[in-house]
């Protein structure tokens, strides 16, 4: 099922995964971009901004068995990345807007063909948030998707009691 909104979608898919197996990666909290230019960003502690990630990346500088995120790719995209991200309670991603400079440089491609899918990989909890544009999302279930490209202005949020867990799938249609 796919809804657009606005040239993003949402959607849902039957999600098959051990929420554990999830939980257990090596998350690495990578350094903040420069806070001088998001100025979203400096109204919040900057150990409060972003967390941590487990990505294709990071499985290959820890030699993990990643095989296992075969199945949550999109089969149909000519090339699609899977990362894991974390974000504790008392986290927020501020607004911002996916530049993907790295991932276009890593695969020779044109950033402008760049999307990304977020997939919501446990219940919502009250506290949790997601905005895209205008639009916040919250009771959300698992396998409930948000798909956007470089244009679209988004942010997290997790004022709940538990860490919450999705799944980026960045990459080419």
């Amino acid at each position: 099922m796919h809804i657009i909104i606005d040239m993003y979608t949402q959607g849902h898919n039957e999600l098959k995964i051990d929420i554990n197996r999830v939980i257990d990666l090596p998350f690495k909290r990578y350094p903040l971009p420069d806070l001088s230019t998001w100025n979203a960003a400096k109204y919040y502690d900057k150990d409060k901004i972003t967390d941590s990630l487990c990505s294709d990346k990071t499985a290959e500088e820890h030699g993990l068995d990643w095989k296992w995120t075969d199945a949550l790719r999109i089969e149909q995209w000519k090339i699609c990345a899977v990362a894991f991200y974390k974000l504790s309670p008392g986290h927020v991603t501020p607004w911002h807007t996916d530049h993907f400079s790295r991932f276009s440089d890593h695969y020779k491609v044109n950033k402008k063909d760049v999307v990304r899918r977020l997939v919501f990989l446990q219940p919502w909890r009250p506290g949790q948030i997601f905005c895209i544009e205008d639009e916040t999302i919250t009771n959300w279930k698992p396998g409930d998707w948000v798909e956007w490209t470089s244009e679209h202005s988004h942010m997290g949020a997790n004022h709940s009691d538990g860490v919450r867990y999705t799944l980026q799938l960045t990459g080419v249609r």
